[in-house]
C-alpha cells in the first residue's frame, strides 16, 4: 500500500522533494519559466521564478542553484530557450534553516533516454504544448501509421486533406 507523505496535503501547488515517489529521480520537460507571486504557508507572498512542465505534474519554483545548472545544461541564461528541452530531477540533502533537508536539485547532465525519432525525417519528436514527445509519437503512429515530428504530421496532414479534396466523388447509379 503507497503511503502519503504530510506535506503532500499541506503544499498543493507546487513540487517537492515530498513528491518524488521512493526519492527516484523524475524527467521532465520544461514548458515554461515565468515570475510568479507565491503564497508561502505562513501566507507571505514572494515573487518567485516558477517551472511548469508539459508533463501533468505540479510546477517547480526555481531557485538560483537549480537556474544556474539549467543555464549550464542549456548554454543560455533566457528562460524562453529552456522551453522544451527535459530536466532530470532528484532529490538531496541541503543545510537550510539550521537543519538538514531534502531539496530538489536538477541534476547537472541531461538526461539520458531514448527520444522518439520521426519514422519521415529521423528527427528527435519535441514534445508541443501539454503533450511529451512519447505521447506525440503514439498519437501521429496510431493516426498515419507511423511516429511523426509536428513538422511531418503536419505536411501529412495536409496531403491526406488535398487527396481526399482531389478523389473523385463516387456516385451510384440507379
Amino acid at each position: 500500500m503507497a503511503k502519503t507523505h504530510w506535506k503532500k496535503l499541506t503544499n498543493p501547488d507546487y513540487l517537492g522533494a515530498y513528491a518524488l515517489d521512493d526519492g527516484k529521480d523524475v524527467i521532465l520537460t520544461i514548458s515554461y519559466v515565468r515570475e510568479e507571486k507565491v503564497t508561502g504557508s505562513d501566507g507571505k507572498k514572494d515573487d518567485c521564478v516558477v517551472c511548469h512542465f508539459s508533463e501533468r505534474v505540479k510546477p517547480m519554483i526555481l531557485n538560483s542553484t537549480n537556474m544556474k545548472t539549467i543555464t549550464k545544461l542549456f548554454g543560455t541564461p533566457y528562460i524562453e530557450d529552456w522551453s522544451g528541452r527535459r530536466i532530470q530531477i532528484g532529490i538531496e540533502k541541503v543545510k537550510a534553516f539550521g537543519d538538514v533537508v531534502d531539496a530538489l536539485r536538477v541534476r547537472k547532465f541531461i538526461p539520458a533516454e531514448n527520444v522518439p525519432k520521426c519514422e519521415s525525417c529521423g528527427g528527435e519528436i519535441q514534445p508541443r504544448g501539454n503533450n511529451s514527445a512519447e505521447q506525440i509519437a503514439a498519437y501521429t503512429k496510431k493516426k498515419y501509421g507511423q511516429a511523426l515530428c509536428s513538422t511531418c504530421a503536419t505536411r501529412m496532414a495536409t496531403e491526406l486533406r488535398a487527396a481526399a479534396q482531389e478523389a473523385p466523388n463516387e456516385t451510384v447509379d440507379e
